[in-house]
């Protein structure tokens, strides 16, 4: 029964191996005589393959002069965000510069006020035009 069983076997893909020969050769010669000797064919066929292409390279360009805006504006955004920064820190430094002006100003007044002991802004001191000193023995 195995023998059967065997032989059953090979023979079926004897078969399948004549019914693919066949398949083959047949669609070979197909096309063999559908190419045809006939160039008008091949140049359709080969405008066909053309215009595909020229879509794929306008699709492509498009593609691209999209890509080129996107870095335009992504440049042009960053363009202005770099002046705002810029003009930030230049504020920032006009008035650090006005803020170390004032307070100079206030020392030079506040020193030469407590140097002369005028009495203008700083009341404590007395207004007698000597110069004012913390030492012992001024008559205070």
């Amino acid at each position: 029964m195995a023998f059967s069983l065997l032989a059953y076997f090979f023979s079926m893909v004897a078969a399948l191996a004549v019914v693919l020969t066949t398949l083959v050769s047949f669609s070979d010669s197909q096309l063999r005589t559908t190419r045809g000797p006939h160039a008008a064919v091949s140049i359709i066929a080969g405008a066909d393959r053309d215009a595909l292409t020229n879509s794929d390279k306008t699709r492509e360009e498009q593609k691209a002069a999209e890509a080129r805006k996107a870095l335009e504006v992504q440049r042009a955004t960053e363009a202005r965000e770099a002046t705002k920064k810029l003009a930030r820190a230049k504020l920032a430094h006009e008035r650090k510069q006005a803020a170390l002006a004032r307070q100079r100003q206030e020392r030079v007044a506040r020193d030469s006020a407590l140097a002369w002991g005028s009495s203008g802004q700083y009341p404590n001191y007395s207004g007698d035009g000597r110069l004012y000193s913390y030492a012992p023995g001024f008559g205070r």
